[in-house]
């Protein structure tokens, strides 16, 4: 059962931004470690991180691969960047998590454009 806080939050949105928030929430996403436990991936690795699995966390906070985006969503959101319940809970937020999640390309071939 969803909470009325998160119908409230994004009633607004796309069904596809509340997809994306929804699989990141649950970690129901279509990130490696996700796909590898459903039987959709050879490996849980980072495509771009040998032997390192590609959890939510590792694509919003570590992956080297997304350094500048991340850059970019630190200067809009300050300390609130490196908090996965803000990025997921924040109205101020979200559009800054999916243009992040628009310039790394990684979900848009299942999500496309949010």
């Amino acid at each position: 059962i969803l909470k009325r806080s998160f119908i409230k939050l994004t009633s607004s949105f796309s069904k596809r931004l509340t997809g994306l928030i929804l699989g990141l929430h649950t970690h129901h996403i279509p990130l490696n470690q996700h796909l590898f436990r459903i039987t959709k991936a050879d490996a849980p690795d980072c495509p771009h991180c040998p032997q390192i699995e590609e959890t939510v966390h590792h694509y919003l906070f570590e992956c080297p691969q997304y350094q500048h985006e991340r850059h970019v969503i630190a200067c809009a959101l300050g300390r609130k960047s490196t908090s996965l319940s803000c990025l997921l809970a924040d109205p101020d937020a979200i559009p800054h998590l999916a243009r992040y999640v628009n310039a790394t390309h990684r979900l848009k071939t299942t999500l496309g454009e949010l």
